[in-house]
């Protein structure tokens, strides 16, 4: 009889202990759906920038993801570069801003400052600080307060672009090396019609335009001088760098080519039309022109060559704002990994001409199809922005009193008087923003 009890009783325990595994798998069975099904929950994102050529590889580059994450889309939307600092600035403050933002880190860092912005997670903060990957002048403008915000992307950084057939028939062997080769070659390549009127700008300069970019193309040539537009003197300090014999030399070069040799005039095209259609032999800019000149001008015959002395680089970093939340965050920051990974930096490069932040890239065979390129990537000494949200102001003002009074005055031509005397009042102003929000020397 005992051993039926027992027989009884050890039946019934089985019985039991196999109904709870029972419940127990079906309950893991619900968690991992529970899982599948929260992980597939679809997501949108939305990435707004202010640079409309970056569009294709953006595209590609969500396309490729949803490829991968079909449950996530990526919206992309750019903007001309000055509506679009407007538009964030009414719509981070909202919270009605893209979950995904490009942006230039003077101009985030009041919006990180304000709690609009959202620390990056650990891996891409490894990523950004990692030397080997991201040089310390770019990983620095993406960190605030030792957290790190942004991860840099791609850069805008200078370069002299030159036409060889123009070189060429003025007797050049190759692009000028010094300041002085500059003004002299300006006035080799320069050409004017029958009448004297100039057709060809020598050296294409900038001379007008909205914003802070006349101050910007400036400060390239500036520090080819050895000045810059503020120097840091102690942490958290700077004071006005360009009242001095660098920037005496470099208005006078701007004076000099304007309104004495009138080598450049304001009525020529510009920039990079100006180049393309050969109204202009060189002129200094980044590496998106590669990419623009393939597409617009394929026979130009041109080549590149790095600044003499040193060069200005201006990193824009992608942002995740509080627009985001929880899996729309996380997702945010994947799809900001996956376009950081060192195929699709490349893939940028090939497809828009805009250069990647990471150094630590295979470039070689896109040299070998585009060769202008690799004077993007030879060492020079690096200036960038300082991390002051009032520096904007800073470069927009001072781009005011250049281009309607510095480079349109000929009275400045053999005056160094009157040039010094421009150059103290506008640093007397760049001084007096600095003062205004604390960041003045002394």
């Amino acid at each position: 009889m005992k051993k039926v009890l027992s027989l009884i009783t050890l039946l019934l325990l089985t019985i039991i202990l196999g109904a709870c595994s029972s419940e127990e798998s079906s309950s893991s069975k619900n968690d991992d759906t529970s899982k599948k099904d929260e992980s597939s929950d679809p997501v949108e994102l939305n990435l707004w920038g202010g640079h409309p050529e970056l569009d294709p590889w953006y595209n590609k580059m969500a396309e490729q993801y949803n490829a991968e994450h079909p449950n996530v889309k990526v919206t992309i939307s750019s903007f001309p570069l000055r509506d679009y600092e407007k538009k964030i600035a009414a719509a981070l403050p909202a919270q009605s801003a893209a979950e995904i933002l490009a942006v230039n880190p003077v101009v985030a860092q009041r919006y990180i400052e304000g709690g609009m912005m959202v620390e990056a997670p650990d891996k891409l903060a490894k990523l950004v600080n990692n030397e080997s990957s991201i040089p310390k002048i770019i990983s620095e403008t993406a960190n605030n307060n030792g957290k790190v915000y942004g991860v840099p992307q791609y850069i805008s950084k200078a370069a002299l672009f030159y036409n060889t057939k123009i070189f060429e028939e003025a007797g050049l062997s190759g692009p000028p090396t010094t300041m002085e080769q500059y003004v002299e070659y300006a006035q080799k390549t320069a050409k004017v019609d029958a009448s004297g009127k100039l057709i060809r700008a020598g050296q294409s300069l900038r001379l007008s335009g909205g914003g802070s970019g006349v101050a910007e193309k400036f400060w390239v040539m500036l520090m080819q001088n050895g000045g810059s537009i503020v120097k840091k003197v102690a942490d958290g300090k700077y004071e006005a760098n360009y009242d001095n014999k660098a920037g005496l030399k470099t208005v006078q070069m701007y004076v000099d080519m304007v309104h004495k040799y009138k080598t450049d005039d304001p009525t020529l095209k510009h920039d990079a039309e100006g180049f393309q259609l050969e109204q202009a032999a060189f002129f200094a800019r980044e590496s998106w022109v590669v990419g623009d000149t393939q597409k617009k001008a394929p026979n130009l015959e041109y080549s590149s060559a790095p600044m003499p002395n040193s060069t200005l680089v201006v990193p824009f970093n992608l942002h995740v704002t509080k627009a985001a939340e929880g899996k729309v965050a996380d997702a945010a920051w994947d799809f900001i990994s996956y376009v950081s990974q060192p195929e699709n930096q490349v893939e940028m490069m090939r497809m828009t001409g805009w250069q990647p932040t990471r150094q630590d890239l295979d470039l070689k065979e896109l040299f070998k199809e585009f060769p202008q390129y690799e004077a993007f990537f030879v060492e020079r000494d690096l200036q960038t922005y300082p991390p002051i949200p009032e520096f904007d102001e800073i470069m927009t003002k001072f781009a005011d009193r250049l281009a309607n009074k510095g480079f349109t005055d000929p009275s400045f031509v053999d005056n160094p008087e009157k040039i010094e005397a421009f150059l103290e009042e506008a640093a007397k102003e760049t001084n007096d923003i600095l003062k205004q929000n604390s960041h003045y020397a002394k």
